[in-house]
């Protein structure tokens, strides 16, 4: 029987070099600490060519559109799919 206080998710960069699949991933989260975590374990680079930090997003498949770090976990649906890539800062 599933947790329906957790969910199972997949997440990937763009280039889906570093897939992971999650279980187990608490509602109660935001989605920048489930980012940042995500990022740890991806191994995706945390600066820029410059030595810039770099911000990641989320863009979730199902609905096409990118995930406010602010938000909860609990937007999501069991087995959604992530796509993290570092946000773009026109201008810098």
């Amino acid at each position: 029987m599933i947790n329906t206080a957790t969910l199972r998710l997949r997440a990937t960069d763009p280039g889906e070099r570093n897939p992971v699949q999650l279980s187990d991933v608490s509602i109660d989260l935001t989605v920048g600490e489930l980012l940042d975590s995500l990022v740890e374990s991806m191994h995706l680079p945390r600066h820029d060519r410059s030595g810039r930090p770099l911000e990641y997003q989320a863009r979730l498949d199902r609905e096409g559109r990118h995930l406010h770090r602010s938000e909860r976990v609990a937007v999501l649906e069991q087995d959604d799919e992530l796509v993290l890539h570092p946000s773009v800062d026109a201008g810098r």
